[in-house]
C-alpha cells in the first residue's frame, strides 16, 4: 500500500509537527507501507532515509490573506497529479501543503484523510488583543469553507475526542458533516521512558522564547509559589530570542534570584531528556496548545507537570491543567509537599503513556485505518 504524508515541515527541521509526522511515517513503514513525504525545503530535492521517500518542495504560506501560497506551487500541484497513491493524509489545517491538494481534490485519485493537529482560525490570545482580531479576521474565510473542505475528506484523524476550547472545532464540524472520525494521540518517544532518572532536583519548563509558549506566566506562577528561590528553576528554548531579555527582566523585577533561574538554549535530544528526569515538576504556561509533545516527554520521564489548560491538556493524565498562574502556584505547592499526590501523579502519567501514548500502540492503529478504509472502498460496488 502506498501512502502520501503531507506536513510544512519534517526532520532534520525540529518542530512538533515535522517531529510527529516523523514518528507516523516511521510507523507505516514498519507496517509495510511504502511510504512518501511530501515537505517543504530551500530547493526542489528527493532524497531517501529510513526506508522512505522525502520530497521537497520549496513552497511556503497558507490558503490566508496575510500570508498567502507562495513558491513553486506548480511543482507540488504536478506532483500530486502524476504519481498515484492509495492514500493521501495531509497532516495539519491552515498550510500549503495541505491546502494545496484540497484545491486539487477532485483530480486525485487517492483516498484522502486529514490529520488534524487542531486548528487556529478561531483562537484568540489576550495578551496581543489587537493582532488576535486581525488573525480572527483573516482567517473567516477559511473558517467559512471548513465544512466544505472537510466533505471534500475521505475521514479524519484527531488526536483525542475533544477540549476545551476552540483547538477542536474541527472536530465539532467533522462530526456533524458525519465523516469517518477516528482518533490516534500522539506518541511518545522511546528514549524518553529510556531516560535514567536522576535526583529531583529542579522545576523545568520547555517551549521557546516566543510570547504564545507563556514563559512569562511560568515565571509568575514559580514567583507565587513556596518553590520561589528554594528549587531551581530551569527553562529550555530552541534558541534565545528578544523575549529573553523580556523574561530575565520579568524574573528579577518578581524578586528571583538570578542564580536560581536559568535560561537555556542548544539543548535537545537526550540531553533535554535528562533535564526532564532530574525535575520534580514540569511547568507549561502556553496560551494554545492541542496534544502537546513536551507534556508527553514529561509523563515519559516520571516528571509530573501544572499547565494551563489549552487543547486536550485538561484530559492528559499526570498533571493538573490549570487556568490562572494563581491556581498553578498552588499546583505547584501541593505536588511538592503532598509525595502521595506526586507519586499518583507520576504513576498516571506513565500508565497513560503505557496504554494511551504508545507508539507501536499508536502506529498499528494508524496503519490500521488505512488499510481497512482501503479494504471497504475495494469491496464496495
Amino acid at each position: 500500500m502506498k501512502v502520501l504524508l503531507t506536513t510544512p515541515t519534517y526532520p532534520p527541521f525540529n518542530s512538533g509537527l515535522g517531529n510527529a509526522v516523523h514518528r507516523h511515517a516511521l510507523g507505516l513503514v514498519r507496517h509495510g507501507f511504502e511510504v512518501v513525504v511530501a515537505t517543504g525545503g530551500s530547493d526542489r530535492t528527493t532524497e531517501l532515509t529510513e526506508g522512505l521517500r522525502v520530497e521537497r518542495f520549496a513552497v511556503t504560506g497558507a490558503d490566508y490573506l496575510r500570508n498567502p501560497i507562495r513558491g513553486d506551487v506548480e511543482s507540488y500541484s504536478q506532483f500530486l497529479r502524476t504519481e498515484n497513491y492509495d492514500s493521501i493524509v495531509m497532516e495539519a489545517w491552515q498550510t500549503w501543503s495541505t491546502d494545496i491538494p484540497l484545491k486539487l481534490a477532485s483530480e486525485l485519485n487517492a483516498r484522502r484523510f486529514l490529520y488534524s493537529h487542531c486548528l487556529s482560525t478561531n483562537s484568540w490570545l489576550p495578551f496581543i488583543p489587537v493582532r488576535s482580531l486581525a488573525f480572527y479576521l483573516l482567517w473567516r474565510p477559511y473558517w467559512w469553507t471548513l465544512r466544505q473542505k472537510i466533505a471534500s475528506l475521505d475521514g479524519m484523524i484527531f488526536l483525542a475526542e475533544g477540549g476545551s476550547d476552540d483547538r477542536f472545532d474541527d472536530l465539532r464540524v467533522a462530526r456533524k458533516v458525519g465523516i469517518p472520525i477516528h482518533v490516534i494521540p500522539n506518541s511518545c518517544d522511546a528514549a524518553a521512558l529510556a531516560t535514567p532518572q536522576a535526583a529531583r532536583e529542579q522545576i523545568i519548563s520547555v517551549g521557546s522564547y516566543t510570547p504564545a509558549k507563556g514563559f512569562d506566566y511560568v515565571l509568575e506562577a514559580y514567583a507565587r509559589s513556596r518553590a520561589k528561590n528554594v528549587i531551581p528553576l530551569a527553562l529550555f528554548g530552541q534558541e534565545h530570542t528578544v523575549f529573553s531579555e523580556v523574561l530575565r527582566a520579568q524574573a528579577l523585577q518578581l524578586g528571583l534570584a538570578p542564580e536560581m533561574v536559568s535560561f537555556n538554549s542548544g539543548v535537545a535530544g537526550a540531553a533535554l531528556l535528562a533535564q526532564y528526569a532530574r525535575s520534580r515538576l514540569f511547568l507549561s504556561g502556553s496560551h494554545t496548545e492541542c496534544q502537546p509533545l513536551v507534556l508527553l516527554d514529561a509523563m515519559a520521564t516520571g516528571t509530573p507537570f501544572v499547565a494551563r489548560s489549552t487543547g486536550c491538556i485538561a484530559s492528559m493524565p499526570g498533571g493538573d491543567a490549570v487556568v490562572s498562574a494563581p491556581e498553578a502556584a498552588k499546583a505547584i505547592d501541593r505536588l511538592l509537599e503532598d509525595d502521595g499526590a506526586w507519586s499518583r501523579h507520576q504513576n498516571a502519567g506513565l500508565l497513560a503513556v503505557a496504554q494511551t501514548y504508545d507508539y507501536e500502540r499508536n502506529s498499528a492503529h494508524f496503519a490500521a485505518v488505512l488499510r481497512d478504509d482501503l479494504a471497504q472502498t475495494r469491496g464496495s460496488p
